[in-house]
């Protein structure tokens, strides 16, 4: 998410981290970033909400479990995403609730693969953005390409515009970071993976609007909210 061209990209900021292992080494060259942030959508008439966990590190790590504020009740165990510096935790359907979701301090609780464990935090604001609402989706079957426009989102930072395999699955596509609320996508730009789609197969398209947590933010782990809407396409 550092630059949300590249969701499992590694560009680490200086973070404070604490070993909780006394036999290590804790240099600066051991890193990690935890994130928070707040996924919201349409379901039927209603807002929905659902939280979304990912931790990030310069070395490999075997098991992240996250616990929430006292009062959310929230405890997730992350799942290794990409590669084992890379790990998430992404909400299913039945996640969604109309409730919004705790503010407050997220604690990532990192095991790494030599045994040595870490803490890193991250803080939920309450900041949250409405959800995006497409309102044209025109998909050319043949060439590949595709015209969308949304309601623009008040307080929104960016846009996002991407194509997964499936719902939070590999990127075959991603724009780059926008601020205006219509896109076109063709063939032949360096926004394509190396993802080898297939003739019949169904993909997810979805657009995103983001709320960092700083508006000066340039990095992508600094998310605090997230609105999106899908569309599924066959290909």
């Amino acid at each position: 998410m550092k630059n949300l061209k590249s969701i499992g990209a590694l560009l680490i900021l200086a973070v404070s981290i604490i070993a909780c292992d006394s036999n290590v080494d804790n240099t600066p060259n051991l890193q990690a970033i935890g994130d928070v942030y707040v996924r919201v959508k349409k379901s039927g008439d209603d807002t929905v909400y659902a939280p979304v966990f990912y931790t990030y590190s310069n070395f490999a790590m075997s098991k992240v479990d996250m616990e929430g504020p006292t009062d959310s009740n929230i405890e997730k165990s992350l799942s290794k995403y990409n590669n084992k510096m890379a790990f998430r935790a992404i909400p299913a359907e039945n996640d969604f609730t109309t409730d919004d979701i705790e503010n407050g301090i997220y604690q990532f609780d990192i095991t790494a693969e030599d045994l040595a464990t870490y803490t890193v935090s991250d803080k939920l604001l309450e900041a949250r953005l409405d959800p995006v609402k497409i309102t044209k989706f025109n998909y050319d079957e043949t060439a590949h390409s595709f015209e969308i426009e949304w309601d623009d989102v008040d307080d929104r930072d960016v846009y996002v515009v991407k194509i997964h395999s499936e719902m939070d699955g590999e990127i075959i596509y991603i724009s780059d970071r926008m601020l205006t609320s219509s896109h076109t996508i063709v063939t032949g730009t360096n926004n394509w993976s190396d993802f080898n789609t297939e003739d019949g197969a169904t993909y997810i398209v979805g657009v995103y609007a983001y709320k960092f947590e700083l508006p000066t933010a340039t990095s992508g782990y600094d998310i605090n909210c997230e609105s999106v809407e899908y569309r599924e396409i066959e290909w």
